[in-house]
């Protein structure tokens, strides 16, 4: 699998099955049922529900996010690709 068409290493496999775990658990649904390149909007993401994604990916990734984070990146996959990078950033810090 791939995001932003380059091969996924491990740590961003394993934070891009992050994410579907933790929408998949504020949308009610299984993750299998989470597909990481539909708009989270078409799952009924509202603005709540990103500010608290948000917010978790803060708590578990130490990081400090805009909370307009899910509506400027609205796919897993997108937030994937943005998070990755701000991890590496920090690592490098």
């Amino acid at each position: 699998m791939t995001t932003e068409g380059t091969p996924m290493s491990a740590q961003t496999r394993d934070l891009r099955d992050w994410l579907v775990a933790r929408v998949a658990t504020y949308l009610r649904r299984s993750p299998q049922d989470v597909d990481p390149a539909v708009p989270l909007a078409e799952y009924g993401l509202d603005s709540l529900t990103a500010l608290a994604i948000s917010t978790d990916i803060e708590d578990e990734y130490d990081l400090v996010l805009d909370p307009a984070l899910a509506w400027d990146h609205p796919t897993i996959d997108a937030l994937t690709a943005v998070l990755t990078g701000l991890i590496e950033a920090k690592e490098r810090a």
